[in-house]
């Protein structure tokens, strides 16, 4: 085992009694009581949720729920936008000691109902756009509708609002049941069957315990400081694990508030970020790589600190305009920037998928403290971390306390399938004991993705092995070091390296290239002559470029240019199995 060999948390969950989610829900409502635990802005006003309302209206929706029939291990669905909302459900569904299902709001009706129908959902919860553009025409009928929001005549379902009112009028009649329930739910009961957006076809529904979840809380919280004086920013869809862990679950624990982004308008995002000064922000590798450019490396020899972060987001207006489709942030916006006080934050937070070496080596040389993990839904999610006082480039960091990670059958580089086995991994796939058994063996939980631990205990993740190229001599080529140098080059959007058969029947790799237009039609010798010949002659010579000191076994044996943006899951992992290789 590497890393931490055991938790050691200064008044460790077992010793104040937190085994479950409600636990957590009640050390924290009792703990922080007025402080803020939720914010968000409307059109018509600010709202503000502190410790103790938050425990009010869970117990108004689990009474509420409880009135409408839900049983102990039901299967709740929940399909809607970031919102308060969508908290207070997953806390009171689970505090109930049914189980949530956090559903993908992309989700098309085959999918939806091929979903509903395998996790046996009795329950449904939905934002009102989903329900009026999606749900309301699939007619459910064994499937209690309930839309989130207030009672809207013109609505066919039931509101959430009006659940909420049941539930409080029955609390203020003296009925105990909620409360009842809170104490009967034990570490082992189901708390969430979230399904995988895998990026090799079937999705698959990951059983997650309340012991599960608790233990990745206990572990994030050993190994990082954080108080009731930081602020998260929720802009991932909460529907991943990888959110719920990290700004939701973790921060109520510690007496965090959570602010929901009003937008993904990066000006909005900025205001956000002063006014409600946020201290941490979790995003993906997307996010950072397209900030990345607009970073100023700190000068050697000179003082950093609030000049660095407020140049940095200076150029995030900048960068999130491209991210999203704006030009530019204009003059008076960036003006303000300048003045806004950015020194507030003080860790950004990747994961969910490879962050590439020059966007990480970008944040080093401007000093912002990016820190890079590792995990999967199947275990709660995280299974590593590096530490924001000791972060090792190039790693997704140690073992979280109480997490085995090992290498299974190492090659001479000490690479092999990650294996891990900890309180946070998975029980099951949900009845799919063929795909369980598959992963789940000996103890340990088989990922599926090769890496190496060196003799600190960091860990690098190379790839997928179902992505793994051998070559005839017997080499191994990871496509995923390929791509991160094809993907450097800024003529290219994004790449895929796919295995190749050659006229001998030898495998090689080659690359499905998505060509950056916008900076093709920048190049003097190919303006007004964008032909298709003429992109891949030149991407062809930036790829000779790129490998000229590469050994030759990883040279490319070929690459097709595609137009339209790589399949992707929601997390921005692309979808390999949908990509394929067109013989010429």
């Amino acid at each position: 085992m590497h890393g931490h060999e055991k938790l050691n948390i200064p008044g460790s969950f077992n010793n104040i009694g937190l085994n479950t989610l409600p636990d957590i829900f009640q050390y924290a409502i009792e703990k922080y009581g007025t402080l803020a635990a939720i914010k968000k802005r409307h059109s018509w006003g600010h709202q503000s949720i502190s410790f103790q309302e938050f425990g009010k209206l869970v117990s108004f929706l689990g009474s509420g729920l409880i009135d409408r029939g839900l049983k102990h291990g039901d299967r709740v669905a929940l399909m809607a936008e970031n919102s308060p909302e969508w908290l207070l459900v997953y806390a009171a569904v689970t505090s109930c000691g049914a189980i949530i299902v956090p559903l993908d709001t992309n989700l098309q009706k085959n999918e939806l109902r091929h979903l509903l129908l395998h996790c046996e959902a009795g329950s449904m919860i939905v934002s009102p756009g989903i329900f009026n553009d999606l749900v309301e025409e699939m007619k459910f009928e064994d499937i209690d509708l309930i839309v989130i929001g207030e009672k809207d005549p013109g609505l066919k379902a039931v509101s959430l609002g009006e659940v909420m009112a049941s539930g409080k009028e029955k609390i203020n009649n003296g009925d105990t049941g909620f409360f009842q329930r809170k104490t009967e739910v034990r570490p082992e009961d189901i708390a969430a069957i979230c399904y995988t957006s895998g990026t090799t076809g079937q999705p698959k529904g990951a059983v997650l315990l309340h012991s599960n979840l608790v233990a990745n809380v206990e572990s994030l919280s050993c190994i990082v400081r954080f108080s009731d004086a930081d602020a998260f920013l929720c802009l991932l869809p909460l529907y991943h694990t990888f959110p719920v862990m990290s700004v939701f679950l973790t921060p109520v624990y510690n007496g965090s508030t959570i602010v929901f982004a009003r937008s993904i308008k990066p000006k909005i995002i900025l205001e956000d970020i002063v006014k409600e000064r946020i201290t941490v922000i979790v995003a993906v590798p997307i996010l950072y790589e397209h900030l990345s450019p607009y970073l100023t490396p700190v000068k050697k020899g000179k003082k950093s600190g609030t000049g660095r972060i407020k140049r940095f987001f200076l150029r995030v207006a900048v960068g999130m305009g491209r991210l999203f489709g704006k030009k530019k942030a204009s003059e008076k916006m960036q003006r303000k920037i300048v003045t806004a006080g950015m020194e507030n934050i003080r860790l950004c937070f990747t994961g969910a998928a490879a962050l590439r070496p020059d966007i990480e080596q970008a944040f080093i040389d401007a000093e912002i403290p990016l820190i890079q993990g590792y995990g999967m839904t199947e275990t709660s999610p995280v299974i590593s971390m590096n530490l924001p006082d000791r972060p090792k480039k190039g790693t997704v960091g140690l073992a979280l306390p109480g997490v085995e990670v090992v290498i299974d059958s190492p090659d001479s580089q000490g690479v092999g399938e990650i294996l891990v086995k900890g309180p946070n991994v998975m029980k099951e796939y949900y009845k799919n004991p063929e795909a369980t058994s598959n992963v789940l063996r000996g103890g340990y939980l088989y990922t599926g993705d090769l890496g190496k631990i060196d003799e600190e205990g960091y860990i690098t993740v190379s790839g997928r092995i179902k992505s793994l190229i051998v070559t005839a001599g017997g080499k191994n080529i990871f496509p995923d070091e390929l791509e991160a140098m094809l993907d450097k080059n800024i003529y290219i959007l994004e790449s895929v390296v796919l295995p190749v058969e050659d006229r001998k029947g030898n495998t090689r790799p080659g690359a499905v290239i998505v060509p950056d237009y916008d900076m093709l039609g920048s190049v003097k010798e190919l303006k007004g002559s964008l032909t298709d010949e003429n992109v891949h002659r030149f991407i062809g010579e930036e790829i000779r470029a790129i490998f000229e000191n590469v050994p030759d076994y990883k040279h490319l044996i070929g690459f097709r240019i595609r137009d339209s943006e790589l399949p992707k899951t929601t997390t921005r992992k692309v979808k390999r199995h949908l990509v394929s290789w067109i013989r010429e």
